[in-house]
């Protein structure tokens, strides 16, 4: 080691493995965050699939911590193997794991929706149906991720009987080698007195992933069959809400609020991801008023428990992370619950005019920029 060099560290102008994986750690958080915040502001993305299209996916946190890195060049000598470039599966409990995919994914939906939204080369210039093989593209997407996510959920939710000592050797060895994910039951649960414990722990963990992932998916869907902006769905001048892309969307509106059930169940303050859940929350939501405002009280039982479904997600996300556009849009929510149970007030033209006053401060037009007021 050179004089004056501190233990642990690289020859100057060598790059360590460590120093490496931070750098890919935080890349993909700023690609995560650079799609996120193209919903959230209705802008196009600024990192692109092309420059990451090498880059190697980060390590499990398990592996990080630890400091265990196998080097690039002895990748092909052993059978440890990662994937470069954006992925569209489930892979593990931190958010590079079960959001980055999504995140993935959504960057797909937000390139076709400002391509159909261009002024000269969206729909008016070409036909709508040549967009569909696109949105068959990424909703194939989104089904690998599905797939994903089961076989994700079933790995770390079923139990799994104790271990013989050659097999808790074994499984110590292999958690070595091959970088198993902390919070996985096998990592976990080896050689401790307390593996039950652990083995709860990890699998509310699963749980709670598996809810939220479930709700970002389907919204997602709506995304890529549906309208973005809440004025364009409750005009409804395309008659969309007559086509089967609005039957498609509808269906994962229902779903996604049935996640949200999920969501509450194990995480009852909506804290696990409070910086990132609002504008997905928002987004499925949009097309459950459109149904109430258009059905009220002739709205299906499955619509109305969506609806309050949502009003108390927004409620606990109100609490945990105060927003201005979550508070409005509980109100909305609120209104709309009760026209859709049957309590019409006596100023409800009133009401309508105060709920589209609202919305319209948050459009996902041409020109509109989502949640920046």
């Amino acid at each position: 080691m050179p004089l004056g060099q501190p233990p642990g560290t690289a020859p100057a102008g060598i790059v360590s493995e460590e120093e490496r994986e931070e750098r890919r750690r935080i890349w993909w958080l700023l690609y995560i965050v650079d799609r996120h915040l193209a919903l959230c502001y209705n802008r196009p993305l600024f990192l692109l699939d092309v420059e990451c299209d090498g880059l190697l996916q980060p390590e499990s946190d398990a592996v990080f911590q630890a400091g265990d890195f196998y080097p690039p060049e002895n990748y092909s000598e052993t059978s440890y193997f990662k994937p470069r470039g954006p992925t569209f599966e489930c892979t593990g409990h931190n958010i590079f794991g079960y959001f980055l995919p999504l995140m993935a994914i959504l960057g797909e939906v937000v390139d076709l929706n400002h391509a159909r939204n261009h002024p000269r080369f969206g729909t008016r210039f070409r036909n709508a149906s040549e967009w569909d093989g696109q949105v068959a593209e990424i909703a194939q997407q989104l089904e690998t991720y599905e797939r994903s996510l089961k076989e994700f959920e079933a790995r770390y939710t079923t139990p799994q009987q104790p271990a013989e000592p050659k097999q808790q050797n074994d499984a110590t060895a292999n958690q070595e080698a091959g970088h198993q994910d902390a919070t996985s039951p096998s990592a976990q649960s080896v050689g401790t007195q307390n593996s039950g414990q652990r083995m709860t722990e990890t699998m509310i963990q699963t749980k709670i992933v598996v809810a939220y992932a479930t709700h970002l998916m389907h919204t997602l869907h709506i995304l890529l069959n549906g309208k973005w902006d809440p004025i364009s769905l409750l005009d409804d001048n395309d008659l969309w809400i007559s086509s089967q892309s609005f039957i498609s969307a509808t269906g994962h509106a229902v779903s996604a609020a049935e996640a949200i059930n999920d969501i509450l169940d194990y995480d009852p303050d909506i804290s696990f991801m409070p910086f990132f859940f609002g504008i997905y929350l928002l987004q499925g939501s949009f097309l459950l008023l459109l149904i109430a405002d258009k059905l009220q009280g002739e709205a299906s039982p499955s619509v109305v428990k969506a609806c309050e479904t949502i009003v108390r997600a927004h409620e606990a996300c109100v609490v945990t992370l105060n927003t201005e556009y979550q508070r409005n849009f509980r109100k909305v929510m609120r209104s709309a619950l009760a026209q859709v149970r049957g309590r019409l007030p006596e100023d409800f033209g009133e009401q309508q005019q105060r709920r589209r006053e609202v919305l319209a401060l948050y459009r996902w037009t041409g020109d509109g920029t989502g949640l920046a007021l």
